[in-house]
C-alpha cells in the first residue's frame, strides 16, 4: 500500500513538473494574442475614423511599444474591476489618445479618473473613485513587473 502511494505521488509530481512549462507558454501566447487584438482594435478604430490603414497600425503599435503585455494586464484589470466601462468605450478613448500622441498611464489614479470622467461625462461617486484607486494600485504593480 505504501509503495502504491509513493508511486502515485511520484507520477503526480512528474506530471505537474512536465506540464508546468507547457501551461506557462500557452498562457503567454494567449496574452500576446489578446494584446495584439487590442492593438488591432485600436488600429481598426483609427482606420474607421479615416486614418490610412498603415498609419493607423503604426499609431496603435506605438501605443503599446513599451510593454504590451503589461499594458494588456492593466486593461484587463480595468475591465474586470470597473464594469461600467465597455471595451468599445475604452478602445475609442485609447484611439483618441493615440491619435493625439498622448501618453497613456493606466497605473496612475489621476489618469484613470480623468479617462472615466471623459468617457462618461459625469462626476464620479466616492465608491467609483475607490474602485479606481484600487485599480491604479494594482496596475502600478503590473507596470513595475517586467512581463516576458
Amino acid at each position: 500500500m505504501k509503495k502504491n502511494q509513493n508511486i502515485l505521488s511520484l507520477v503526480l509530481l512528474t506530471s505537474s513538473l512536465t506540464l508546468s512549462p507547457l501551461l506557462a507558454s500557452t498562457s503567454s501566447q494567449q496574452n500576446r494574442t489578446q494584446s495584439n487584438s487590442l492593438s488591432n482594435n485600436i488600429a481598426n478604430n483609427l482606420y474607421s475614423r479615416g486614418i490610412d490603414r498603415d498609419a493607423s497600425k503604426k499609431i496603435a503599435k506605438k501605443l503599446f511599444d513599451d510593454n504590451a503585455l503589461a499594458t494588456d494586464a492593466m486593461l484587463t484589470n480595468l475591465q474586470s474591476n470597473y464594469t461600467t466601462l465597455s471595451q468599445k468605450e475604452i478602445v475609442n478613448f485609447l484611439s483618441t489618445e493615440a491619435l493625439l500622441s498622448k501618453n497613456i498611464d493606466l497605473s496612475s489614479y489621476d489618469y484613470l479618473v480623468n479617462m472615466v470622467y471623459k468617457i462618461k461625462n459625469k462626476p464620479l461617486s466616492n465608491e467609483r473613485l475607490k474602485e479606481l484607486n484600487y485599480i491604479a494600485k494594482k496596475n502600478h504593480f503590473y507596470s513595475q513587473t517586467k512581463i516576458l
